[in-house]
């Protein structure tokens, strides 16, 4: 998935007859104080990075005026902000927020769905994190699209009600064409805002595109082709390989902690990650890795930028039971990165639990090697994820690179 700037989601929302803030971009302090002075009302200064949560990270910042803005943005220019290195600003127009409200649009499975809640703002992460908020999910039929009817009821259910009604629904449903037209993975409104006159406006807009349909979008291909990558060089390999090899995606987010977890990217990889924590150890990294075929480069980077962390200290390589992967794949790629990097396991331990297709060949090539431990079918991924926490607990001491 490709994460646009807001500048460009905003730009395109826009074009699509949806009511945008006035905004526009600086790369300078002085440029920022010169749109700030063409907006009456305030302005918010935001960071222009391809990510969301910019607010919890420190990269917005409302000014009364052109001085203040000047100020912010000498201090968001050159600044870090979700690993990336701010070089550009998104200056817009400050909308005096009476209501906030939470719209959004995935892909993820065969049908497209529709998250809104009567709650936005800082407060909702992301798509899958709203749980504890008023959520209301809808699936949309692509053949029919989402009808106002729809969305009306829809708003309804969140608890909606009122005069804002039919001009958030009107919204609703222009925003999911929107998302259609772009070949949207993921469009998030947040907050979708009311001002203090009842005029509705996308105060904050992310849009995730399927980079495989770019060709369908010629204003945004050199932008998948030139857009930032993250500063950490690890984080930056895996982006790069991931962006310029075709496959399944990948992708690595370094953390401040000692145990590199190699796991999928769905439910299990984040139960793992979670149960690293419950048991007293530290995550080094999330990832994601595409399934196993004949081209395992993005599976290599992947592994490479695990062992390049400097804080690593153990190691576990922890699926679920392999329908449409090889498991001698994946651990061939483990021992061809071991051998290229020098990882002396002798003093990094590895957890390894893989079952599935290549099982009896994949123990073989990790079979009398040093502090690698390929765990017996039936061990469940508690006792794997237990096990690594303790090899790294009883090693304890100066991490291994």
């Amino acid at each position: 998935m490709l994460r646009l700037t807001e500048d460009l989601v905003k730009a395109y929302l826009a074009s699509r007859g949806l009511p945008v803030p006035r905004g526009d971009v600086a790369d300078s302090p002085d440029a920022a104080a010169r749109i700030c002075d063409g907006l009456e009302a305030g302005a918010v200064v935001k960071v222009l990075i391809p990510a969301g949560r910019r607010g919890k990270a420190g990269g917005v910042r409302a000014v009364p005026g052109p001085a203040e803005g000047r100020v912010a943005a000498a201090n968001l220019l050159g600044s870090v902000v979700h690993g990336h290195v701010v070089d550009r600003l998104y200056v817009e127009e400050r909308i005096s927020i009476a209501d906030e409200y939470y719209l959004g649009f995935t892909l993820a499975g065969s049908k497209p769905e529709i998250l809104l809640a009567q709650r936005g703002g800082v407060d909702v992460e992301h798509a899958s994190s709203v749980a504890d908020q008023n959520l209301v999910r809808g699936t949309i039929d692509p053949m029919r699209g989402l009808s106002t009817w729809d969305a009306t009821e829809l708003w309804l259910q969140a608890g909606l009600s009122g005069a804002a009604l039919p001009q958030l629904a009107a919204i609703a449903t222009r925003a999911y064409e929107s998302f259609r037209e772009a070949d949207g993975l993921l469009l998030e409104i947040n907050p979708l805002a009311l001002d203090t006159r009842g005029q509705a406006w996308l105060v904050g807009a992310m849009l995730g595109i399927d980079e495989h349909a770019l060709f369908r979008h010629p204003e945004w291909q050199r932008f998948g082709e030139s857009s930032a990558l993250p500063s950490n060089p690890r984080e930056r390999a895996v982006a790069a390989v991931n962006r310029a090899l075709p496959g399944g995606e990948c992708q690595y987010v370094e953390l401040d902690g000692d145990i590199g977890l190699l796991v999928g990217g769905g439910g299990a990889g984040l139960y793992q990650h979670d149960l690293v924590l419950e048991l007293g150890g530290r995550p080094a990294n999330h990832c994601v890795t595409p399934p196993t075929g004949s081209d395992h480069r993005k599976l290599k980077t992947v592994l490479e930028a695990i062992f390049r962390h400097p804080r690593i200290r153990g190691l576990l390589v922890g699926f679920n039971f392999a329908q449409m992967a090889r498991t001698d794949v994946r651990v061939r790629t483990l021992v061809e990165v071991i051998g290229e990097n020098k990882v002396d396991t002798s003093r990094l331990p590895i957890v390894i639990r893989l079952f599935g297709a290549g099982e009896k060949d994949a123990r073989a090539m990790v079979a009398g090697r040093p502090n690698v431990h390929y765990v017996p079918r039936g061990t469940t991924l508690k006792e794997a994820v237990r096990l690594i926490v303790e090899l790294v607990r009883r090693g304890a001491g100066e991490p291994v690179r």
